[in-house]
């Protein structure tokens, strides 16, 4: 599903992406752990074209959707081509607070669709249109009750609890439809006692065959969870494999060190 070679991304002077390298498959969960500093973020910005890497390629399907000897692939018509392969739930929601839940799960299929029966000639399709707009609908309500909202599709996010807005980025993401659903540390920004319910989501998720990669300091999570694991230390994959691999035993030192400060002070 997903093949990444030889991502490099830097900052200027700061080199925060050395040489990234690995693949997934459909409906694999990869987790990705490291200390913050590490690249995790900026690796899941670059699969999602928020950044773009000095070098790398990378692959969907088959399919190049980067490849930075490629000047065609930096155009901004194929990056929101291909930008449709990932959806992104943030750490801190993202969600439109003038619109409510359900407007804001189907705003963005919605202005897909327009513009797919512009280009189609159906600009004056207006009956085409009501039939996508039904659709479209119909799948935000079945999302929301996928992640347990079904009764605050008419609230707005500022009435919503933390965890409560998580799962409606979550909703979000997936009415894109994407190849591939990343999540940037899902629960950093959420109380404690929140946690849980966005963590079930995404093990619900697991069970759909979702193909995920979740950027997590919930080693537990990520051990209950992942099909694979793979642990990034200053720019680099330090060590990669199962949960039981990395977690259980790893190999790298600097894993050693890393897993050691969790079990210190808590996972």
């Amino acid at each position: 599903m997903l093949k990444v070679e030889h991502i490099r991304k830097s900052f200027g002077k700061n080199v925060v992406l050395r040489d990234i390298s690995f693949s997934l498959k459909k409906g694999e969960v990869l987790s990705i752990i490291g200390s913050s500093g590490s690249g995790k973020t900026t690796l899941l910005r670059c699969l999602n074209f928020l950044e773009t890497p000095q070098h790398g390629k990378v692959s969907v399907g088959g399919e190049t959707v980067f490849d930075s000897e490629d000047e065609s692939s930096r155009k901004e018509s194929e990056i929101r081509k291909h930008r449709l392969h990932f959806g992104l739930v943030f750490q801190n929601f993202n969600l439109f607070p003038q619109y409510t839940v359900i407007d804001n799960i189907i705003l963005a299929p919605t202005l897909m669709a327009k513009e797919q029966l512009r280009q189609h000639g159906f600009c004056k399709g207006a009956d085409n249109m009501k039939q996508a707009q039904r659709m479209i609908r119909e799948t935000a309500e079945t999302l929301l009750q996928k992640v347990g909202l079904s009764e605050k599709s008419d609230a707005y996010p500022g009435s919503l609890s933390g965890g409560q807005q998580q799962r409606v980025a979550i909703a979000r993401a997936l009415a894109m439809e994407p190849d591939i659903l990343c999540f940037d540390e899902p629960t950093s920004a959420l109380d404690p006692e929140l946690t849980g319910e966005v963590l079930q989501v995404i093990r619900g998720l697991k069970n759909t065959e979702t193909t995920m990669i979740v950027v997590t300091h919930e080693i537990g999570f990520a051990r209950d969870v992942a099909d694979r694991i793979i642990f990034m230390d200053d720019g680099l994959i330090e060590e990669e494999g199962t949960p039981q691999q990395v977690i259980d035993n790893p190999h790298s030192a600097r894993t050693r060190e890393f897993l050691a400060r969790f079990k210190q002070f808590g996972d």
